[in-house]
């Protein structure tokens, strides 16, 4: 059994915890943020009429004897804590007014107020804090299949390498030394070693994954662009499927190492940089996420990529929905079932033969 014990803590403390870096919000089992203003307001208001929120659970990790300082997780609430501290650092407003306009006692009752904490007496890194995040939220429906998916497989070595490629997981030289809650204390360290030292060679991938053009700021915060990527890499090496189904395979099969990382790295980072120099028309077809798939795993079969003539190519993609082949096949299967085994082989072998191989001869 798990000592723990339930508490209320003064809003004060906890933001002035969080503020010191005594209590980690962040930590690498949780989600993304995903909380929209909106939720954050209702949060704030809840606070500021006195009501009661849920039980925010902490691990209470070890204590450093030599500096007497403890550093926590929160292992659940991490939403909640942000929107209280984004709205003390005057982030958004509430009822027209920020926490600065608050008056002395205003503010006072506001770091007064009580908020309900379960500590967990175990260590930050224990693997039983990640099953605790899990179970809690196990039930609820906020969580994207690949949210889950990313907790389940998280110290999988193809789920790091795809990670690491979307710019899921960032990884500083500092984060190499000592404790760092930030980072999945169950990834080996070999991995860490090899993505500081070829972290250069992930930026146009990077760039092309996070481009809002493609990916939204929620769409980035709920991991799509992490789905896409295993997905392509997946493709990559295996050829076309149904849906997600060999991503699963790959996760099991790489679980401990990953020997096509450098090979996979390489290509995708050229054939992103390629992708990126095309300068597409802002409203691009090839901005639409089944077609940016589409695309890059057609461009990722041409042997001599760099001998293709950019500009001609430019015109022919932004030209191309106006094309007979756009119509006699490629739309309906860009919009209708685009995650189907037929319908990414129709818009593969129609990108090759009206796009790219007319560009080859």
């Amino acid at each position: 059994m798990i000592p723990y014990q339930i508490r209320s803590v003064q809003l004060l403390n906890l933001v002035r915890d969080i503020k010191n870096g005594n209590l980690i919000t962040n930590a690498y089992f949780q989600r993304n943020l995903v909380w929209r203003e909106l939720h954050k307001k209702d949060l704030i208001k809840t606070i500021l009429d006195g009501y009661p929120f849920p039980l925010i659970f902490i691990s209470k990790g070890e204590i450093d004897v030599n500096e007497m300082v403890s550093t926590s997780c929160v292992v659940d609430g991490q939403q909640r804590t942000n929107a209280i501290v984004s709205f003390v650092n005057n982030d958004f407003s509430v009822g027209n007014r920020y926490f600065r306009d608050f008056n002395e006692q205003e503010k006072s009752e506001f770091f007064k107020y009580e908020i309900p904490v379960c500590e967990l007496d175990i260590k930050n890194t224990d693997p039983r804090v990640l099953d605790i995040f899990q179970r809690i939220n196990r039930t609820s429906d906020s969580l994207t299949a690949i949210e889950k998916k990313a907790s389940e497989y998280g110290s999988s070595y193809f789920m790091l390498v795809c990670q690491f490629l979307c710019e899921q997981i960032e990884i500083d030289d500092s984060e190499m030394d000592g404790e760092d809650f930030k980072l999945d204390p169950n990834i080996p360290k070999e991995f860490l070693v090899w993505a500081r030292n070829n972290k250069l060679e992930f930026i146009a991938f990077q760039e092309l994954m996070t481009d809002k053009r493609i990916f939204s700021i929620r769409d980035i915060s709920r991991k799509i662009n992490l789905q896409y990527t295993l997905n392509m890499v997946s493709t990559y090496l295996g050829g076309f499927y149904n849906r997600n189904d060999k991503v699963d395979e790959y996760l099991e099969t790489y679980l401990e190492d990953f020997e096509f990382k450098d090979r996979v790295t390489t290509n995708f980072n050229r054939v992103a940089r390629f992708y990126l120099d095309l300068n597409l028309d802002k409203k691009s077809i090839w901005f639409n996420k089944a077609n940016m798939f589409s695309l890059f795993v057609a461009l990722l079969k041409v042997d001599n990529l760099e001998s293709l003539d950019k500009t001609e190519l430019c015109l022919k993609l932004n030209g191309f929905n106006n094309e007979p082949a756009y119509e006699n096949g490629y739309r309906i299967a860009a919009k209708e079932g685009t995650n189907n085994l037929k319908e990414r082989k129709i818009r593969n072998d129609i990108i090759m033969e009206s796009i790219l191989n007319s560009q080859e001869e």
